[in-house]
């Protein structure tokens, strides 16, 4: 055998060695892509947790902050001005900063439903407006499969609120969200933190706020 074929490649070598570079290119290709997606899936992850938690602690602030001002239109049986059912709360209190309305507003935090979809939305009215007048509404979450709302008094826990003169001890928050959706809320647990009414006219008499029992 001459030296120029000692110094080529014979066909064999060359087909074993290209098929060997394209089984090691096929693998560093698969092993990015699936590096991709796990990078993607783990930022969608992150966005979804921040997201969560800032409505999280948006709502916490805001319950925190629920006014007990009393109706006393009915002075025999005077309630505090706040009222709950399993799918929403509303209450009196100061708006978000983000809102930039001053004093305290009539919130309500609700699922609404358009066609199959559901959401969760939060909505104002300044306190002293007319009616309409400076209403603000935005959504917190969407595309959620269920939203439980109950609140512990006595106790006990319970899917509504109302009617009542006192405030809920506690007001828990619980989200569900579609099959496949990678969203976690734990359930938000908020103490109203402001039991007295500032407005609280007090009758020596009966020891209570005015048209209270």
């Amino acid at each position: 055998m001459n030296r120029a074929t000692q110094a080529g490649f014979t066909l064999i070598e060359l087909l074993v060695t290209v098929t060997l570079l394209s089984f090691l290119a096929l693998l560093l290709f698969g092993g990015l892509r699936f590096g991709v997606r796990a990078w993607e899936g783990a930022q969608a992850h992150g966005e979804g947790t921040d997201d969560l938690r800032i409505v999280q602690n948006l709502l916490r602030r805001t319950l925190e902050q629920a006014y007990p001002r009393y109706d006393a239109s009915d002075p025999i049986h005077p309630v505090v001005d706040f009222r709950g059912h399993a799918d929403w709360v509303t209450f009196l209190a100061p708006a978000p900063q983000s809102v930039g309305e001053g004093g305290r507003s009539r919130i309500t935090i609700a699922v609404e439903r358009e066609g199959g979809d559901m959401q969760l939305t939060i909505r104002g009215e300044p306190e002293l407006a007319a009616a309409g007048e400076g209403a603000w509404s935005a959504p917190l979450l969407r595309n959620v499969a269920a939203v439980r709302f109950s609140y512990l008094g006595g106790g006990q826990w319970r899917s509504d609120w109302a009617d009542s003169n006192t405030m809920p001890s506690l007001v828990r928050l619980h989200i569900e969200f579609r099959r496949g959706d990678r969203r976690v809320w734990p359930d938000l647990v908020v103490s109203p933190r402001i039991e007295a009414d500032a407005g609280c006219v007090y009758d020596a008499t009966t020891q209570h706020c005015q048209g209270r029992p």
